[in-house]
């Protein structure tokens, strides 16, 4: 058995090129912060702001496959509806899981989007909704701005600091 190390910029090309019949792989995946509590059992309330809905999927996706246990409140806020890159997956996740609902928010409807549904900030719409936040968790993933927009006025409404999960789509600094 041969034992490998492959770096990750050039990852999938060498390990077709180079990687032969039970060569052993070792990867190490990321260390963040954004991931479901399974010891939780509170509802939840997923916010995703625009692309801050690929963490979110992810999220859902790994809940839903282990067998949904509590009601999940789905908010994705984004600026017209061409921005909803997904929602067929997304209803179709309400539609299939009576604890599982989807509400789509648009911050800026254009004309031609025929909107009739949620307008505004995403977490105005959550705050709107969910009078007191004090049994939920949140997970947010968006930018900067509504992570902490999203952080004060939950926390206005009752919910603890430590109930607040998020991954805040931050710039790094540029090292020159």
């Amino acid at each position: 058995m041969h034992i490998r190390k492959i770096d990750g910029g050039e990852f999938t090309g060498r390990v077709f090129e180079q990687m032969t019949e039970k060569d052993l792989l070792r990867f190490e995946g990321p260390h963040g912060s954004f991931f479901w509590r399974e010891d939780n059992h509170r509802p939840a309330i997923l916010l995703a702001g625009g692309t801050g809905f690929a963490p979110v999927k992810s999220v859902i996706e790994h809940v839903l496959s282990e067998g949904l246990q509590q009601p999940m409140y789905l908010y994705w806020g984004v600026r017209d509806r061409e921005s909803l890159y997904m929602a067929e997956r997304a209803q179709s996740w309400a539609d299939s899981h009576a604890d599982f609902h989807f509400i789509p928010v648009l911050s800026e409807p254009r004309d031609t989007d025929a909107w009739d549904g949620r307008t505004g900030f995403v977490h105005a719409a959550v705050c709107e909704d969910f009078k007191d936040l004090s049994a939920y968790d949140v997970y947010a993933c968006g930018p900067p701005v509504m992570i902490q927009a999203a952080r004060e006025a939950f926390k206005a409404h009752g919910l603890p600091e430590d109930h607040y999960y998020f991954d805040s789509f931050d710039f790094a600094n540029d090292k020159k």
